[in-house]
């Protein structure tokens, strides 16, 4: 089968059309690996999960506003006392949260125990303005149930409405955070 002139003139302007939507999708779906987007440096959580509004302390970043809900949030997960590794982690998170400059009022970190077994309070004065869920909060059952098997160490970011929506895992730089945060905030007008 032989293509003539005209032929390779439709067959070029088709393509025209075609080629940039099949780059579009490459490069959102084949580079981002599975629960990824392009761009993020979390795992998106595909759909976002609700998770309900935990009441925190009062005195943390959300001040008199202690809930999870209505801010954008740093939930980060630990099983047991606080040691290094989970120090240098809500360093990280501190550093984010300061980085964000005048939007650093809209986010609150939070420390979640996975057990009810270790007193975690000492970290206020290590971490001030960090609201510490303690073991028997009500509601810390509920929100753990929600979020469904997670690793010790992850940092979730939770949105204003209480809902998952990115989760990096235990040995994340601050860096990726810093700028999932920032691009979400920038796009966001709630929290």
């Amino acid at each position: 089968m032989k293509i003539n002139a005209r032929q390779a003139q439709i067959a070029a302007i088709a393509a025209l059309f075609v080629a940039p939507v099949m780059v579009a999708w490459f490069m959102f779906y084949g580079q981002s690996g599975a629960g990824q987007i392009a761009g993020a440096h979390g795992v998106l959580a595909r759909p976002p999960i609700p998770l309900g509004n935990l009441e925190l302390p009062a005195g943390g970043d959300a001040g008199t506003e202690a809930q999870l809900a209505g801010r954008w949030s740093l939930l980060y997960l630990h099983q047991g006392a606080c040691g290094q590794v989970c120090e240098e982690a809500l360093k990280r998170m501190r550093q984010v949260r300061l980085a964000l400059g005048k939007d650093a009022s809209r986010l609150q970190r939070v420390f979640v125990p996975l057990s009810t077994g270790n007193d975690n309070r000492d970290l206020t004065q290590a971490f001030p303005g960090m609201a510490i869920v303690p073991g028997d909060a009500p509601g810390r059952s509920a929100l753990l149930e929600r979020i469904g098997h997670r690793q010790q160490g992850e940092v979730l970011l939770v949105d204003p409405l209480g809902n998952l929506v990115l989760t990096y895992p235990p040995a994340a730089g601050a860096d990726g955070l810093f700028r999932d945060a920032k691009h979400l905030l920038k796009l966001s007008k709630i929290g």
